[in-house]
């Protein structure tokens, strides 16, 4: 049975909110101009893109709203209701065949049911009586003898173009007036705009969330409980290959990004018993960001999983990117994930997608840390690329200094290592205030001057340090302390 995803991400959102958004955002068409709207029967407000119409209607315990473009072509609608004891599969039958008299022709497919029976999707089809067809997609949920029913519709193949719009709009959609009047209706909540400090991000999130802040477009956003949450952020891993370990850093070889979210999840305590409802390649983001990286491998993928997390049983949806690199010493993972508990994630659904197309990178801040980004994993490749020509033992060595040592020792521990291989030292003239004299296979030269003495005894086998100028007996760069003070 094919699943029905219950979220929907623009392909253009996702790159965004990775860091591409000056190359990939290209030819993205802008949101609507929303307007703020209150319904006749005062029963509901929500925001509504221009020339939009919506319309109440309720009687007794049944409350419904009906949302449309000014050519009706593109509709959404919400029913919520009170059905103690009903059947959910029963209920949905009776949904439908309501769209069965005007449309007799409705063709239902991809039906699926939650094991508790409490939440239920599927997909629909018909003529729209003009000789046209029409797709949808339809959710009913179920909770202490209420239900709450919601459909969009479209022309077919239109569908997944307008999906981002409509559910934008029922995400925002406030019940202020319950047709019971007992407010046992819970609206979702109102957005409230955060821009992360450093400037390099926007999102909405509702009132009441907390927002912990990672930096260069990384957050973690939340209720006081802790779930549902919304969250983008990164890791960075080391391959085996490199042969060290470094404290608080993964260690694994490069993986696609399920298996990349499996494993850090689960190397960090997250998550555990991670079961995938499904997995979802998505080449034509890739192809996008390998545009932009060219370092290595770059595989997308989005995923919509069940795991056991600090919080209890949750539900997740997450969109991975995996980059790798081209000599195997390193590669980072990079995601955007919307976590719930797995009884109320099909609730929060409509929430998180608007949660997740409110997500933007500054467009300067953006261009400025990718520029950065690959000036670093250049110098990080020529870096490793170095080291790799010695034995294993050796880049052991040498890759364990650069972490203990930082990069002064690293840096030295190269000059000493070139100078032997090549046949050169440098030596330090006191008579001339510390200018360096720098012998080699061939002679020696003045670094100040550009002086050179060419053959014997000036070469690096016979020089013995004597002043080739003055009187005097140069010291040779044999410590650290000689080489930070005069060569680095």
């Amino acid at each position: 049975m094919k699943r029905v995803n219950l979220l929907f991400i623009p392909s253009a959102l996702l790159a965004i909110c990775f860091g591409l958004m000056s190359t990939l955002s290209t030819g993205m068409a802008a949101p609507p101009a929303m307007q703020k709207k209150v319904t006749e029967q005062a029963g509901f407000v929500l925001y509504l893109p221009a020339g939009w119409r919506a319309e109440e209607d309720r009687e007794a315990s049944l409350q419904r709203l009906r949302i449309g473009d000014a050519s009706a072509k593109f509709k959404a609608a919400l029913t919520l209701g009170a059905a103690p004891g009903a059947d959910i599969l029963e209920l949905a039958r009776r949904q439908t065949s309501q769209i069965a008299v005007s449309f007799p022709d409705l063709a239902v497919s991809n039906v699926q049911i939650s094991p508790p029976r409490d939440r239920l999707a599927f997909d629909g089809a018909f003529s729209d009586g003009k000789g046209g067809r029409r797709e949808m997609r339809g959710w009913l949920t179920m909770r202490d003898g209420r239900y709450q029913y919601t459909t969009l519709s479209a022309p077919q193949g239109q569908l997944e173009g307008i999906k981002p719009t409509l559910l934008t709009v029922l995400a925002n959609v406030r019940v202020i007036k319950p047709a019971d009047g007992d407010g046992s209706v819970t609206p979702l909540p109102a957005l409230r705009p955060h821009r992360l400090s450093d400037g390099s991000a926007s999102l909405q999130v509702p009132e009441g969330w907390r927002v912990q802040e990672l930096g260069k477009g990384q957050f973690i956003a939340s209720d006081r409980s802790g779930t549902p949450s919304f969250m983008v952020a990164s890791a960075d891993v080391l391959t085996p290959a490199m042969g060290v370990r470094v404290p608080g850093v993964p260690i694994s070889p490069y993986l696609p990004p399920d298996q990349a979210w499996r494993f850090l999840t689960g190397a960090q305590g997250l998550a555990r018993n991670m079961r995938f409802i499904e997995v979802n390649p998505r080449p034509e983001i890739a192809t996008q960001i390998a545009q932009v990286y060219t370092a290595g491998p770059v595989e997308v993928a989005d995923f919509l999983y069940t795991c056991d997390t600090r919080e209890g049983a949750s539900k997740g949806y997450t969109l991975g990117v995996s980059f790798g690199s081209r000599i195997g010493s390193n590669w980072i993972f990079r995601h955007i994930t919307v976590v719930a508990p797995r009884d109320r994630f099909d609730h929060y659904a409509p929430l998180f997608a608007s949660l997740l197309k409110s997500y933007a990178m500054d467009e300067g801040w953006v261009k400025n840390y990718v520029r950065q980004g690959m000036e670093r994993l250049r110098q990080m490749e020529r870096d490793t690329a170095r080291k790799v020509a010695s034995n294993a033992r050796d880049i052991h060595q040498m890759m364990q200094a650069a972490y203990d040592e930082r990069q002064k020792s690293q840096d030295y521990l190269d000059y000493q290592r070139t100078q032997t291989i090549r046949g050169e030292q440098d030596w330090i003239s006191s008579m001339e205030g510390g200018t360096v004299y720098h012998t080699d296979n061939w002679g020696t030269r003045n670094t100040a001057t550009g002086e050179t003495w060419e053959g014997q005894p000036y070469d690096y086998v016979r020089f013995s340090g004597r002043n080739p100028k003055h009187n005097e007996d140069m010291i040779p760069i044999d410590s650290r302390q000689l080489w930070e003070r005069h060569r680095r």
